[in-house]
């Protein structure tokens, strides 16, 4: 790393901690509030100007003090770590208070980190288009502090700022084909246990045994589908939505490995992820998954390429004039009373104009777009660059934008080049299709999924980039030397 990224890298995370310090400090009398009064009297923080913040440095150090030992014992710590986000990702909806069960995993890996990767100085840290990108949209959300409440400001700064350091740790955990391998193996295995709880949720609430949800409140669980007013599953996530995201993700990945071996486990696997996304009954999930479907053949074996478009624009003529499209129209935006999901997108975007109308250079702040007025819904604008809009203000969204077209052209440059890693590219690309898709009908500019795919997309790219030049250089090297 030069010396000028070196110093960069230092400057980021000195503006990271400076910032969680500054969120300490404003959260400390919410956070003091929550906690019962006993524990103040019994550590003699009671008349302290700051009572938690004490406590929680206190806990900070010793869980990297835990974690710097157990490290010590840990042969491969992306291994862990992998294994670790990937699964409570799909069990956010376990937590206690603000906290889940991936922010405990996440910032607990993220100490560890701290001690066993990011203050090596043989090993330098990654500087990457994404970090520094997200690190624009972190800055717009730190200076809405002067015109946001603080209690707010703290809740959506930490759900950013969370979001940024996952997706920059994963590219920096992301240095070698086997670390890349063991990761997507892990995210499928992941998506295909939380799958199986999904139909496994769904099918015992269908038929009236058993009716198990974390969502909040419960009642937000069913939904009208086509086959009637059901409870859709959400597996051990805090919405549907987060599960059937990490589903989606998972599918171009796992047909990607049917299509290598063409394996019956390999058919299951699909089958049971495409299951889980269907009752989840997210319909933007559903549609993203039929353009990855469109999108891999011609990906997969690019010389068929003019036999795919006939074959679809046949399929396509067929299904209009048999009647398919507008059975499937009925299904899903018809008569099966999904419109009134639709209706509330609309008038949430609606909103969301109107608020850009006013000032569109400043935005709401951080999840602040809930208390807009005329918002009763409280709730965000239902298209992630809207949300980065009505929030961070137009600059938010052209940020959010470039991240997407930065990683999508790098992927697009990288995918037909060959390599060693032009399957991973192609598998990635698919999943930012995914993504962008998903995105116009879903908040999930700070969801974690989203920042978990990003991070891996950009890994993808980076590695396969310092494989080429590895490549280069092992070439100029075993060239003969001019006399």
């Amino acid at each position: 790393m030069s010396g000028a990224a070196r110093g960069l890298a230092v400057a980021a995370g000195a503006a990271v901690a400076a910032l969680a310090a500054a969120m300490l400090v404003v959260a400390d009398p919410w956070l003091s509030a929550q906690a019962p009064a006993a524990l103040w009297r019994i550590t003699r923080l009671r008349e302290a100007p700051l009572q938690a913040a004490p406590l929680i440095v206190a806990l900070l150090g010793l869980v990297v003090a835990a974690g710097l030992a157990l490290a010590a014992r840990t042969p491969r710590f992306e291994t862990a770590f992998f294994v670790l986000v990937f699964a409570t990702a799909q069990a956010n909806g376990i937590g206690v208070g603000p906290l889940d069960l991936f922010d405990l995993a996440f910032f607990g890996m993220l100490a560890l980190w701290v001690g066993v990767r990011g203050l090596d100085p043989d090993r330098p840290v990654a500087v990457s288009p994404l970090l520094l990108l997200s690190l624009l949209i972190v800055l717009f959300g730190v200076l809405h502090l002067m015109v946001q409440s603080p209690g707010r400001w703290t809740i959506g700064m930490f759900g950013l700022v969370r979001a940024v350091l996952v997706g920059f740790l994963i590219v920096d955990l992301l240095r070698t084909p086997g670390v890349l391998r063991f990761a997507l193996a892990a995210y499928i295995a992941v998506a295909v246990i939380s799958a199986a709880i999904a139909i496994v949720q769904f099918a015992l609430a269908y038929f009236g045994v058993f009716y198990f949800t974390l969502l909040v409140p419960p009642e937000s669980a069913f939904k009208p589908t086509p086959i009637g007013f059901v409870m859709r599953a959400s597996g051990l996530c805090i919405t549907a939505q987060h599960l059937s995201s990490f589903l989606l993700f998972a599918t171009p990945l796992a047909l990607w490995r049917f299509s290598e071996r063409w394996l019956l486990r390999d058919a299951v696997v699909l089958f049971v992820l495409w299951a889980g996304i269907l009752v989840s009954w997210n319909f933007g999930a559903m549609f993203a998954a039929a353009a990855i479907g469109a999108l891999f053949l011609p990906l997969r074996w690019p010389n068929l390429l003019i036999h795919f478009v006939a074959l679809g624009l046949t399929a396509l003529v067929a299904a209009y004039f048999t009647g398919l499209l507008d059975l499937i129209y009925d299904l899903s935006f018809g008569d099966a009373g999904v419109a009134k999901g639709v209706d509330q997108r609309h008038t949430l975007f609606s909103l969301g104009i109107d608020k850009l109308d006013r000032n569109p250079w400043v935005g709401e702040g951080p999840q602040g777009f809930a208390s807009f007025s005329g918002n009763f819904w409280g709730r965000p604008v239902h298209n992630a660059f809207g949300q980065a809009a009505t929030e961070y203000g137009v600059g938010g969204a052209l940020v959010l934008a470039a991240i997407i077209a930065t990683l999508v052209t790098q992927l697009i440059l990288t995918a037909f080049r060959p390599g060693p890693h032009q399957a991973a590219v192609k598998q990635m690309l698919m999943v930012m299709l995914a993504t962008v898709v998903l995105m116009q009908s879903e908040p999930n500019l700070d969801h974690g999924n989203t920042w978990l795919m990003l991070g891996l997309a950009q890994g993808v790219v980076r590695l396969a980039d310092s494989g080429d030049q590895d490549g280069e250089r092992h070439q100029r090297d075993s060239e003969p030397a001019e006399a």
